[in-house]
């Protein structure tokens, strides 16, 4: 049977007396470029959720006069650099036509992300549940020791069409983009839930509603 929000039961993040089960429960939140995980996210928190975004966080560990930036100007050179500042659009771009530039870059980044992350984690709230949100859960195993991971689905049409509107690239720019994700069958396959946002911003919050009920009462 086919509906807006598929479950994906997985018991090992649920055994009874297991760790993740006495501790608030966190969730991770992925899909594709311009899947609409910005849009999951702002729903969340006006549901009251605690939420983190590491690309968020990948933009403030390199921010103007931080160590990071600096260290990521001597991995990579100044040629992306004007007045100290980062052109993160021509350095996206290149990123992924060059491998070694993007291993480069990923290699000064994650690391502070992944340490932001670290105490995003230890810290108390109130929240009944948090959520994770980031683009390369999936990919730099992000998703171990979560309690599951809820994956924003988009028809192919859709996205390039999304991407292409909200980024100002060309098709084959998004293309490729898209090309060194994870393809969306392997992220639907790995996912406890799902969101379809081929619809418009009501159909998005009316399955995030629907889906917060639910983690409120599992």
């Amino acid at each position: 049977m086919q509906a807006n929000l598929t479950t994906y039961l997985c018991a090992s993040f649920h055994q009874k007396g297991s760790p993740l089960a006495e501790r608030i429960k966190t969730f991770g939140l992925t899909g594709g470029i311009a899947s609409g995980k910005s849009s999951a996210l702002d729903v969340f928190k006006t549901l009251g959720i605690t939420t983190l975004d590491t690309d968020y966080l990948a933009r403030t560990v390199i921010a103007p006069g931080t160590e990071g930036v600096r260290v990521l100007q001597t991995a990579i050179g100044g040629e992306f650099f004007l007045d100290e500042k980062l052109d993160r659009s021509i350095l996206r771009d290149k990123m992924y036509a060059d491998p070694h530039l993007r291993s480069q870059v990923e290699s000064v980044i994650h690391p502070l992300v992944f340490a932001e992350v670290k105490l995003w984690l230890s810290a108390k709230i109130s929240s009944p549940y948090r959520i994770l949100c980031s683009p390369l859960l999936f990919e730099k195993k992000q998703d171990q020791n979560l309690d599951g991971v809820i994956v924003i689905t988009l028809n192919a049409a859709e996205q390039l069409k999304r991407a292409q509107l909200r980024d100002h690239k060309s098709l084959d720019q998004i293309k490729a983009v898209m090309a060194a994700q994870m393809p969306e069958k392997k992220r639907v396959e790995q996912a406890l839930y799902l969101i379809n946002n081929n619809g418009n911003e009501d159909a998005l919050k009316s399955q995030i509603e629907l889906l917060h009920h639910r983690l409120l009462h599992d």
